[in-house]
């Protein structure tokens, strides 16, 4: 009785690993999706490789350098980097913040005025405190919070159907 007790426990455990890793593909394909949805000015722009900066998430980031070895934004390569603290991310096109580090987000929101990055978090509620768009669950389906407002501040564009797909906040 008590194996299968332990058994029934591990399979459960190894279900919802399975399902956390599926959410972590689901965020990377949206973020990749917002790449192709926004556009960067000038340089940020320009030639070089296109830079994703996950702050504190490494399974994130593992799926992120999985499409980055099959895809490209426009003609750059896809760099990914992942760091553990806001005052590493540097010079970066997108910043995405794990939930576990949500209560950086003012830093990261001061860090990075004036720059042409796009900041995504992975917690419902964020676009108030920084971020241009935040992950939430809708009805049991990810979808996603975006406040335009934020994403112009830094100087990106954002295309109509990115906005009319998520649940635009102020």
């Amino acid at each position: 009785m008590r194996k299968l007790l332990i058994v029934t426990c591990l399979l459960v455990l190894g279900s919802a690993l399975h399902v956390s890793g599926q959410i972590s593909t689901f965020k990377a394909l949206f973020l990749y999706n917002f790449t192709q949805n926004i556009e960067w000015p000038g340089q940020a722009a320009g030639n070089g490789d296109f830079v994703i900066t996950v702050v504190g998430d490494s399974e994130m980031a593992a799926e992120l350098e999985k499409l980055a070895k099959v895809r490209k934004v426009g003609t750059r390569k896809m760099q990914v980097r992942n760091v553990n603290n806001v005052d590493e991310v540097g010079d970066t096109h997108i910043v995405f913040l794990a939930a576990s580090k949500s209560s950086l987000m003012p830093m990261l929101d001061s860090y990075q005025k004036g720059k042409n990055v796009l900041m995504v978090a992975d917690k419902s509620g964020l676009c108030r405190q920084g971020a241009g768009i935040a992950f939430t669950t809708i009805d049991g389906k990810l979808r996603y919070e975006i406040c335009t407002a934020r994403i112009e501040e830094h100087g990106l564009k954002v295309s109509h159907k990115l906005i009319t797909l998520g649940k635009k906040v102020q």
